[in-house]
């Protein structure tokens, strides 16, 4: 009798146990599928997208060579009168003459900076030059608020240098820094002529 009892009570474990275990798996897979399915499968879309977006967005050398060609083209036949058309005012001849220096123009990535200035703080970095065209200004950003004006460089972070227009052709025009974040628009020089008389800052390796 007492052999058939332990018996019974060995089953009777043996059943809880094996039922214990079970659900322990169940519930661990229904874990993994959790987490697969709110953690790892997020990840792999957008590793997935990202992956697209560069693939469509990558230029093949010759795509860009005809980039660089076409914008090097604008460069050298600007077009005052479209930009004059869209800003509602003259552009300062300053601005129009600056445009004649190739040289200039086609320098990018580096800093100026007013010589009584300290180059470490108040240096201003120029990404590139805008191409004086409509298409130039309407790749630029909104000076709406700050008034009518000209974009003619970027820092290559969205934000840029402009001139004001006027009813009338003026000689030149003090220099403004239109920055999205923090939003705001700085004057930076009194005059064009004085902006792109700075020196350039050396590059500082440790900087």
């Amino acid at each position: 009798m007492e052999l058939a009892n332990a018996s019974g009570s060995r089953r009777t474990f043996s059943a809880r146990l094996g039922g214990t275990i079970k659900n322990m798996r169940d519930t661990v897979f229904t874990l993994l599928a959790i987490f697969v399915l709110l953690v790892l499968l997020p990840m792999f879309i957008l590793w997935t997208r990202d992956r697209i977006r560069c693939l469509i967005r990558r230029e093949t050398p010759q795509k860009r060579d005809a980039r660089l060609e076409a914008w090097r083209e604008r460069m050298l036949h600007p077009k005052p009168e479209e930009v004059e058309a869209l800003c509602s005012g003259l552009l300062p001849q300053r601005l129009l003459d600056m445009y004649n220096d190739f040289n200039l123009l086609f320098r990018h990535d580096f800093e100026v900076c007013a010589p009584a200035k300290n180059p470490q703080k108040e240096s201003w970095w120029i990404g590139s030059f805008v191409p004086l065209d409509s298409e130039g200004q309407k790749l630029t950003t909104d000076l709406s608020e700050f008034g009518k004006g000209c974009c003619f460089a970027g820092d290559g972070m969205g934000n840029f240098y402009w001139v004001p227009v006027d009813s009338e052709r003026t000689s030149d025009a003090p220099v403004f820094f239109a920055c999205h974040d923090p939003w705001g628009n700085e004057r930076v020089a009194d005059s064009l002529q004085e902006f792109l008389s700075w020196p350039h800052v050396e590059k500082n390796p440790g900087r």
